[in-house]
């Protein structure tokens, strides 16, 4: 898990209570705070898990198009074979509509396409993406003098 206030990934944070804020913090950043509870370990299944999120593929009209041409087939017939009306069908082809899961997935049925490419994402308790701004990037913190 990464620390809420300098980012640093930590397999231990501490919550601690840093001007009535309940964080999740490394041990060099509690020394901001008062630690109210024992530490907090993320998950092995966290740790290790990683997402994989399918997206439509940027050239995806063309794929169909050339699909179409190449097998001969007219919106009229694709759109009675995938159950999906003909005006729908004919937007999605001209780009003026997105296709939605299920005409996709029929589509790369029929058509023997493939629409959607896979990417891989980590999760962010796997690193810490150097674009993401964390508390401490934003906040200079000063200690009271006692």
């Amino acid at each position: 898990m990464n620390c809420e206030i300098c980012g640093a990934f930590e397999e231990n944070l501490f919550r601690t209570e840093v001007e009535g804020a309940v964080m999740n913090l490394c041990k060099n950043c509690s020394k901001y705070g008062k630690v109210i509870g024992d530490s907090v370990q993320a998950s092995s299944q966290v740790q290790r898990k990683a997402e994989s999120e399918s997206q439509l593929r940027y050239d995806y009209l063309n794929e169909i198009k050339h699909a179409l041409n190449e097998n001969g087939l007219s919106i009229e017939e694709v759109s009675e074979s995938i159950r999906c009306s003909p005006k729908d069908l004919k937007k999605v082809v001209n780009g003026e509509m997105l296709p939605d899961k299920n005409i996709t997935e029929k589509l790369e049925k029929l058509l023997k396409i493939s629409l959607y490419e896979i990417d891989f994402v980590s999760d962010s308790a796997f690193k810490k993406d150097t674009d993401e701004l964390s508390f401490g990037d934003v906040v200079d913190i000063k200690r009271s003098k006692k």
